[in-house]
């Protein structure tokens, strides 16, 4: 693979990246990731809720997880000479990122 040709991802994408993350955690787009970080034993409280039940309801938050996590691994496959498997996956992020910010628009533009 010639890395002199490839052009590192842009803060833009890696942005949308971390909103395509933030949002499918946040929505359960992928409910068996999220059934496995809801059994974390980590700060539990009264209720029996865990760090993560409480974060994926804040985006606030759930964007400053999922930011640094995308920005790592944006930084693994810029080490590794750009990896293209995490540079395909932070795209899809990215593209579910916009797909859906289009979409939300388009619908909102079609209301009566």
């Amino acid at each position: 693979m010639n890395t002199q040709t490839e052009k590192p991802l842009t803060p833009l994408l890696l942005l949308l990246a971390s909103y395509g993350a933030c949002f499918g955690l946040m929505n359960e787009k992928l409910p068996v990731l999220n059934r496995l970080l809801y059994r974390v034993p980590i700060m539990r409280d009264g209720h029996d809720t865990n760090l993560f039940s409480r974060m994926f309801n804040c985006s606030y938050c759930t964007g400053f997880h999922t930011g640094w996590v995308v920005w790592l691994a944006s930084s693994l496959g810029s080490i590794q000479g750009g990896d293209t498997v995490t540079n395909t996956i932070l795209f899809a992020f990215a593209s579910s990122a916009s797909c859906y910010t289009l979409d939300t628009s388009l619908q909102w533009l079609e209301r009566p």
